[in-house]
């Protein structure tokens, strides 16, 4: 025996409540039959219609309803329901309390609250009968647990806040070159999914407190802003930076780990080196200073290349350096003539002293400590030729390891 009890709410906030003991395993919501109820109860305009059910493997189908938008399910006092079934065609829900196997909803709204459901469809009528857009205000997930949840509806907002999914598709829709824009999409309060795909434009994603497993990109993705707070994502699948509209450090760790279960060294590399300028972008004064010469020498440890230019800088500066003194020691003694042999001589002292600079890169110095302060800066320009190839094998590991 299944139990449904109706409350209806006039105009006048008059409750109305209507107890039904019937063995079909079908219940039927639509304008004939509540506006029946209505006339029997000479309810002239009806402002709130619930339903409390004490049912079992049951079968609810809410079609063809326009008297109220939204149509309240609630637990029947402490009786368990199990509804087998459960459609609704243009009428927005709120459900409590209740065991559903296939809940198939095309709404503008809907809260689930409590309740445990095998398959949650959104959109599936109108994906298969129409072929335009399903467009739909807000699905409000709360103290849930899904096993299969997919949307094939452009949803402006999604919350799931305490909830246990196993695995949700956010589709968006079917059509191969139309892009659905989710407003918000917002994880939180311990909310745990085991798989999430997404191939929707998100303009705001936001992640507090939750953990999702798996997270796989679809095509047409675009995330506007993303924030994520104490929250764990273990495994990303597909994410390049253009999946992100203003990239921030939790983009970039989805894009490392994209890469690297995809075994994109080059990749995985350039996500390290952008997620580890996010961070140092905090330095300030002094380490600000050396956060920017790590990343102009090395890349932060992951340009290995850029070891080259900088050991180019530093032996151009050298020889520079190295040349003025040469100059300054001649115009001491005297004064050097502007003719072609002066610059002819003046080229061979800025070539001799490039050789002398780059074999003191390598440790080859040919000053000895009587001359002076160029026997000092050959000294510096190898020792930091030995920090220069530390930092090159520390970059070669860093972005080719397994």
């Amino acid at each position: 025996m299944n139990c449904v009890k109706l409350e209806l709410t006039d105009s006048d906030n008059k409750k109305y409540i209507i107890d039904d003991d019937f063995e079909l395993s079908q219940f039927k919501i639509n304008d004939e039959i509540i506006s029946n109820i209505c006339q029997k109860w000479d309810i002239k305009t009806l402002t709130h219609l619930s339903l409390k059910l004490g049912v079992n493997n049951m079968a609810l189908v809410i079609e063809n309803y326009t008297l109220t938008d939204t149509v309240y399910i609630e637990e029947f006092y402490d009786i368990k329901s199990y509804i087998s079934i459960f459609q609704t065609r243009g009428t927005n829900i709120h459900v409590t309390g209740q065991t559903i196997q296939t809940l198939q909803a095309d709404c503008k709204s809907m809260l689930l609250s409590e309740c445990n459901i095998d398959n949650l469809q959104i959109g599936t009528f109108h994906v298969m009968e129409t072929e335009a857009i399903y467009k739909m205000d807000k699905v409000d997930l709360r103290d849930v647990t899904i096993r299969n949840l997919d949307i094939y509806a452009e949803c402006k907002n999604v919350n799931i806040q305490r909830s246990n999914v196993t695995e949700l598709n956010n589709n968006g829709n079917m059509f191969k070159d139309v892009s659905s824009t989710v407003s918000s999409l917002h994880l939180w309060q311990n909310t745990n999914i085991g798989k999430l795909s997404i191939m929707n434009a998100v303009d705001e994603f936001k992640i507090e407190d939750s953990s999702i497993n798996r997270l796989l990109v679809r095509s047409k993705l675009l995330i506007d802003k993303l924030t994520v707070t104490d929250s764990t994502i273990e495994n990303c699948y597909g994410f390049k930076k253009e999946h992100f509209k203003n990239p921030t450090y939790e983009s970039w760790q989805w894009v490392e780990k994209s890469a690297d279960n995809d075994r994109n060294l080059r990749e995985r590399a350039d996500a390290n080196y952008q997620m580890a300028k996010e961070l140092y972008s905090t330095e300030r004064k002094g380490d600000k200073l050396v956060s920017n010469l790590f990343d102009f020498c090395a890349g932060y440890g992951y340009k290995p290349l850029r070891i080259i230019r900088a050991s180019g800088v530093l032996v151009l500066l050298n020889t520079f350096l190295l040349t003025i003194l040469k100059v300054v020691s001649i115009l001491s003694v005297k004064a050097i003539p502007v003719n072609a042999t002066s610059v002819c001589k003046g080229f061979e002292v800025i070539w001799r002293n490039f050789l002398i600079s780059f074999a003191s890169l390598a440790g080859q110095i040919n000053f000895t400590l009587e001359d002076g302060l160029p026997y000092w800066l050959s000294i510096i320009e190898y020792l930091i030729g030995v920090i220069l190839f530390a930092m090159f094998v520390n970059a070669l590991y860093a972005r080719y390891k397994e």
